[in-house]
C-alpha cells in the first residue's frame, strides 16, 4: 500500500515537472519569437533605403585629356578648371573642367577684368595684343559657368584660358554651345568639358606678343552619370558660324584624331569606346 502510494506521488512530481518544462519551454520560444519579429520589423523597415540606394562611381581626373604627340605644355590648375598652356602659341592647348548642377546656379558676376595668369611660366598674351586686332577674347572655360565661385570668375579672366576668337562664332554658336552645356549640367547633375583651339604651322599671330590666331576650336562633352552615358564633341572653324549647332557635331573619336589626345581615358573600355564613337542627336537636342 505504502509502494502504491510513493508510486503515485511520484508520478504526479514527474507530471508537474513536465508541466513546468513545457511552460519554460513556451516562454522561451515566445520570447525569442518576439525578438525575431522585432529584428525582422527593424529590417525591413531599412531595406526600402538599401533597394533605392544609387552607387555613383566616379573617375578621379575624369576631364584631363592624354597628350599622344608631343607639344609644349606647362598644367596650371585654377579653381574652376584645368589648363594646359603653350607659351609657343601663347595660348592653351586646352581647357577642362566638370560643371555640377550646384554650380549653374552662382551669383558672381562678371569682372571683364583680363589679366596675365601668373602661374605662366614664359611669354603670354596681353590687352594690347587683341587691341583692333579683328578677334575677341575667347573663353574656353566660360566666365558664367565660375559664377559659384569668386576666384573661379577671377582666374577665368586669365589669358592662359583665352584665345584669339572670330567674333561671330564668340558671340553665336560659341555662346549658343556654352547656353546648352549649363542646361545639360542642370538636367544630368553633372556635365565634363574639355575644349581647345585647332592650330596650324601656318597660323598667323597677332600683336607684338605674337599671340597664334586659331584655325578653329574643338569641344568635347561627356555627361558621365546617366545611364548609358552620353558623349558629343563639336568642330568649329573659327569664323562666322551660323549654321545650326547639330551641323558642328562630331563623334569624339574624330577630334581625338585631329588633336592627337585621348579623351576620357579614365572610363572602362567597353564604355569609352561607345561613348567616343557615335553621338545620339535626339538625347542633346540640339
Amino acid at each position: 500500500m505504502v509502494q502504491t502510494k510513493k508510486k503515485q506521488l511520484a508520478r504526479k512530481k514527474k507530471k508537474a515537472n513536465s508541466h513546468r518544462l513545457a511552460v519554460r519551454c513556451f516562454v522561451f520560444f515566445f520570447l525569442l519569437a518576439t525578438v525575431l519579429f522585432f529584428a525582422y520589423q527593424c529590417f525591413c523597415v531599412r531595406q526600402p533605403e538599401q533597394k533605392n540606394h544609387v552607387v555613383v562611381v566616379t573617375y578621379p581626373h575624369l576631364e584631363i585629356p592624354q597628350s599622344l604627340s608631343k607639344r609644349q605644355e606647362q598644367i596650371i590648375s585654377h579653381t574652376g578648371y584645368t589648363v594646359s598652356y603653350n607659351k609657343n602659341w601663347r595660348l592653351p592647348n586646352w581647357v577642362a573642367y566638370e560643371l555640377t548642377r550646384p554650380e549653374t546656379q552662382g551669383k558672381e558676376k562678371r569682372n571683364n577684368r583680363f589679366t596675365i595668369d601668373p602661374n605662366v611660366e614664359g611669354a603670354s598674351a596681353t590687352n594690347s595684343d587683341y587691341l583692333r586686332s579683328g578677334y575677341d577674347k575667347g573663353h574656353l572655360a566660360p566666365a558664367a559657368d565660375m559664377k559659384w565661385n569668386a576666384t573661379a570668375m577671377q582666374e577665368s579672366f586669365y589669358f592662359s584660358n583665352i584665345c584669339p576668337q572670330h567674333p561671330e562664332l564668340n558671340r553665336r554658336r560659341w555662346k549658343d554651345l556654352e547656353e546648352n552645356i549649363r542646361k545639360w549640367a542642370i538636367a544630368d547633375s553633372a556635365i565634363i568639358i574639355v575644349c581647345g583651339p585647332l592650330v596650324e604651322e601656318t597660323a598667323k599671330t597677332i600683336g607684338s606678343n605674337q599671340v597664334t590666331v586659331p584655325q578653329g576650336f574643338f569641344k568635347v562633352i561627356l555627361s558621365p552619370y546617366v545611364s548609358p552615358p552620353q558623349a558629343v564633341g563639336f568642330i568649329f572653324k573659327n569664323e562666322a558660324s551660323l549654321e545650326p549647332l547639330r551641323k558642328y557635331a562630331v563623334t569624339i573619336d574624330s577630334i581625338e584624331t585631329i588633336t592627337s589626345m585621348d579623351f576620357f581615358a579614365p572610363l572602362p573600355d567597353e564604355i569609352e569606346d561607345m561613348v567616343e564613337s557615335q553621338f545620339d542627336v535626339s538625347y542633346w537636342g540640339f
